[in-house]
């Protein structure tokens, strides 16, 4: 039977996509948002500062490393399994919190591990440190318009998988 989470699960370029050029209506609506690129940056920080405090003292979990310098706006919110602290797999992990109802996705296949680049020749275990770092991350819902409720029950679901699969 397939998980209905299957589809969050993998995900795998099975050939070269094409390079589109943007239309003028793709410009004109890119236009109108631009102005409300600050809002939705501040937002996300909010949301990342939830994250990050809630999590802070877990470490079963390892988090990413702001700069303090750095005015970034993360795209997704990484959160990465310390298999020395847990007594599971990353998906059994990702199916629990899925179970629990958080969405989580896994992010991103090293390139070259993709099938259209391995019928090139390209070998698993020619970056081990990607590769181990690709087992071991997972992203938790992360957008501007996450809601209160949708981040505390974020954070509990990931608190709650964390405390059951404890070492």
């Amino acid at each position: 039977m397939v998980n209905k989470s299957d589809a969050l699960w993998y995900n795998e370029q099975v050939t070269l996509g094409y390079n589109y050029r943007m239309t003028d209506f793709q410009a004109a609506l890119l236009v109108s948002q631009l102005g409300k690129l600050q809002k939705f940056s501040d937002l996300r920080k909010k949301v990342k500062a939830r994250y990050d405090e809630a999590f802070k003292d877990m470490p079963e979990i390892i988090l990413q490393e702001s700069i303090p310098e750095s005015d970034t706006t993360q795209h997704l919110y990484i959160i990465r399994l310390n298999p020395d602290k847990l007594k599971c797999t990353r998906r059994e992990f990702f199916d629990a919190l899925y179970a629990e109802g958080t969405c989580p996705q896994v992010h991103y296949l090293p390139v070259y591990m993709h099938s259209y680049y391995e019928k090139l020749g390209y070998k698993k275990g020619l970056c081990p440190v990607a590769e181990a770092t690709y087992e071991q991350i997972m992203s938790i819902p992360f957008y501007a318009a996450l809601k209160e409720e949708e981040i505390e029950d974020t954070i509990k679901a990931v608190k709650k998988v964390v405390e059951y699969y404890r070492k």
